[in-house]
């Protein structure tokens, strides 16, 4: 059996942001090399969003965990998203 293999290249800056009355967040930059495509996100549920989106591979498996519930429906910050047209 041969298999093809699809390579979708991604450069990721991630970091923790410590706010002195509010919970740590993730915080984050990301572009898809072969697209162009990039976004700014505030947690690690629009980075997964992001990759699903220009790879079109659902659910990558840690977007969403058990029991995380809570922290998923608080999520409603609006992501800076900005396209650049391909190379």
């Amino acid at each position: 059996m041969v298999r093809s293999q699809i390579i979708q290249s991604f450069v990721a800056r991630i970091w923790l942001e410590r706010a002195a009355d509010e919970d740590p967040k993730w915080r984050g930059h990301i572009q898809h090399i072969q697209g162009g495509e990039e976004i700014y996100f505030q947690d690690l549920t629009e980075m997964a969003e992001f990759l699903e989106q220009v790879s079109g591979i659902p659910s990558l498996g840690f977007a969403t965990h058990p029991g995380n519930d809570d922290a998923i429906s608080k999520h409603n910050a609006v992501s800076s998203r900005k396209r650049k047209p391909g190379k």
